[in-house]
């Protein structure tokens, strides 16, 4: 993390965990509780962020990603996935363009892999790759009526899924904004890192902060899933709904892992997919383990968790890989071994085969 920037948060209350990430920013509870409507304020710096550039950057990004880079514009992004050749994958990117350069966003603890693996593949082709994780800093914005809010604080309005757009007000103009899929208006803002204080400072009035694991539930309550370092090259894209989500383009040519996912799109239907989770208690599971649940017969369940949290108000909620077929045939409640309810909650898009 930008060492300035840190600072800045310390001196705003923010609470670092001994991994770096900010827990909270000193009334857990009111913020954890606030998450449900908002408006929120989140550092988001534990998304690394890559610029590629160079006369042959679209052509080898295009040719390593799930999703079709044409459709990326300096107005546009998109979530695309890094995959491997057996269509697992790698990472989930948040893909925008400005000035003829492409701008990766992922998780961090990926970032020395997914270079590596960039670097590695991207032989003599005429692209450049640098890491401006520390020089455009990037923060979250989220709330039920967010699209007001920075309609009014920044005199910018932001209104389509993905679409990108730069700050108008004066004094913030190299700020850029992304609106993301969400419960409700949420967005990730970058830019450097005097002048995404400025931001920050106005939109605080307004807002409260919080930390990386209430700005995750938005992510669980979209369905919308995060690939970290322990869940790497362990899900095919289909078992995260990636289909679902308008991350793969299955028109757009070749790319890693394609023939498998291609395959699974056009000859059958995904046997895993990724549900949403509600636990009547606290869980102490992490992404990439196992939750075995029991149904009234006795059966037995597995779930690999992707990303989990603590609800608002009670219990766990959670996003996890099943084969969905067993669980058609489930008789009564579904427990943990402790006898706590686990609910299957309907997600906030469609689920059913074609």
């Amino acid at each position: 993390m930008n060492s300035e920037w840190k600072s800045f948060l310390q001196e705003q209350g923010a609470s670092f965990n001994e991994f770096g990430v900010i827990e909270h920013f000193g009334n857990p509870e009111l913020e954890h509780f606030l998450i449900k409507h908002g408006p929120v304020l989140s550092d988001l710096s534990y998304q690394a962020l890559i610029k590629v550039s160079g006369e042959e950057a679209f052509t080898f990004l295009q040719g390593q990603f799930s999703n079709d880079l044409k459709d990326v514009t300096d107005e546009k992004g998109q979530l695309t996935a890094y995959c491997e050749p057996q269509g697992k994958v790698l990472a989930l990117i948040t893909v925008f363009k400005q000035d003829d350069a492409f701008y990766l966003s992922f998780d961090d603890s990926l970032k020395d892999s997914i270079v590596k693996r960039l670097t590695m593949f991207k032989l003599r082709a005429k692209v450049e790759l640098e890491d401006v994780s520390d020089s455009l800093i990037q923060i979250g914005y989220a709330g039920e009526f967010a699209d007001l809010d920075v309609q009014r604080a920044l005199s910018t309005k932001i209104k389509d899924i993905y679409q990108v757009e730069k700050v108008s007000k004066e004094g913030l103009e190299g700020v850029i904004g992304i609106k993301l899929p969400g419960p409700y208006h949420r967005y990730s803002m970058f830019g450097d890192v005097d002048t995404i204080k400025q931001v920050w400072e106005t939109l605080k009035g307004n807002s409260e902060c919080v930390g990386r694991p209430d700005w995750s539930l938005l992510n669980i309550v979209s369905g919308q899933p995060e690939i970290k370092a322990n869940t790497t090259n362990e899900f095919v894209a289909q078992f995260l709904n990636l289909d679902k989500l308008e991350a793969i383009n299955f028109k757009k040519g070749c790319f890693p892992g394609q023939e498998i996912i291609a395959r699974m799109h056009y000859r059958g239907k995904a046997t895993k997919r990724m549900v949403r989770l509600h636990i009547s208690q606290p869980l102490s599971l992490t992404s990439g383990e196992e939750l075995v649940l029991q149904d009234g017969a006795e059966r037995s369940y597995k779930f690999t968790i992707v990303s989990i949290g603590q609800d608002i108000y009670e219990g766990s909620i959670a996003l996890a890989v099943t084969t969905l077929k067993p669980l058609e045939s489930t008789q009564g409640d579904l427990k943990t071994a402790d006898g706590a309810i686990a609910t299957i909650e309907p997600m906030p898009y469609d689920l059913s085969e074609e």
